[in-house]
């Protein structure tokens, strides 16, 4: 008798299914709290409203209303967090966490070839799809680089509904040696394949011409990067283009029927690059004190110190001694 009462109790503690509103209610969702009183109305509820019938771990419990069921699912969650930042730490893909490690022999002989280009090539991690896309590569025996470009061509027509109104290109090895007039023009000569089956795309820039087509290296290793960059000359090299550049696996070209940046960038020159570089390398340091505030409060430290060591050694004050040794390491002392 006693246990039908408080099985009674329970149940109407719950109320009324909310599904079908006929019986009483004997359970609740432990996600969104919906009460129900059989299988086929927790199968009804969780279908009408998609849920999965499993408890936010992550949502907000008010402190006055914290069980020890919260208390223990909260302790839970911890654990299962610091496993899997654990397994983290053993994974493979994350055993290089900086740039300075060991690196490939062609890619080490990529980067010092850059350098004595004067050009910062940056390489990422494995595990970056911007490095696993990189198909640059080194003819060491020719001493020639091959670069992967990126070509980005700017103020496409609004009808073409691309992002930013620009259409990208990919060329997996283009000769530094050529230039950038010769790198882009089957994309702009209609005698080349590729312009004809670009020729919607790429009309302004076709009409334009090759001549009047303006390039711009986009930034790296800068303040506000995505938004800024360098413009280049068409007439010369790739490897020219990219003397005193910072890249970063391989170079993002945008080009333009106008003498200006697209839309949203801004040009930069790079002596700004240099000097935005150097302020980040300068050490912050603090206001002081003047030197002749520095001497006063040595000289006002001084002559306390000595009369409080005085008067510790049962000497009179008045009758100073001329210690300069002593001063000369409290001033030293004090400077520390």
């Amino acid at each position: 008798m006693a246990d039908e009462t408080s099985t009674k109790t329970r149940t109407m503690r719950l109320g009324m299914c909310e599904v079908c509103a006929a019986k009483e209610a004997c359970y609740a969702c432990p996600k969104c709290e919906v009460k129900t009183c059989s299988l086929p109305c927790v199968q009804i509820h969780k279908k009408e409203l998609n849920c999965d019938g499993q408890r936010d771990r992550t949502k907000f419990v008010p402190l006055n209303e914290m069980t020890s069921r919260e208390f223990m699912s909260d302790y839970c969650f911890l654990e299962e967090c610091t496993r899997y930042a654990e397994n983290r730490k053993s994974d493979p893909c994350k055993r290089f966490t900086h740039d300075q490690r060991n690196l490939p022999v062609t890619q080490h002989r990529m980067r010092m070839a850059a350098k004595k280009r004067n050009i910062n090539l940056r390489l990422q991690l494995e595990n970056f799809s911007r490095h696993k896309e990189n198909t640059t590569f080194l003819n060491w025996k020719l001493g020639r680089f091959h670069w992967r470009v990126e070509w980005l061509f700017a103020n496409i027509p609004c009808e073409a509904s691309l992002p930013r109104n620009i259409v990208r290109f990919v060329d997996e090895e283009c000769n530094e040696e050529l230039t950038l007039s010769d790198l882009v023009v089957k994309y702009v000569d209609l005698q080349h394949e590729t312009a004809r089956d670009q020729r919607k795309l790429l009309a302004n820039h076709q009409t334009a011409g090759i001549g009047q087509l303006s390039f711009w290296l986009r930034a790296e290793g800068v303040r506000r990067s995505s938004t800024r960059c360098y413009l280049l000359d068409s007439t010369k090299t790739l490897g020219e283009n990219l003397v005193g550049r910072t890249i970063v696996e391989f170079p993002t070209i945008l080009v333009t029927y106008e003498p200006k940046p697209p839309g949203g960038y801004e040009a930069i020159d790079s002596s700004e690059e240099f000097e935005e570089e150097q302020e980040e390398d300068l050490p912050v340091t603090k206001p002081g004190p003047s030197s002749n505030a520095v001497a006063e409060d040595l000289d006002d430290s001084h002559d306390v110190y000595y009369k409080l060591a005085a008067a510790f050694a049962g000497e009179d004050v008045s009758e100073t001694e001329d210690d300069e040794e002593f001063e000369e390491i409290y001033k030293q002392r004090v400077v520390l």
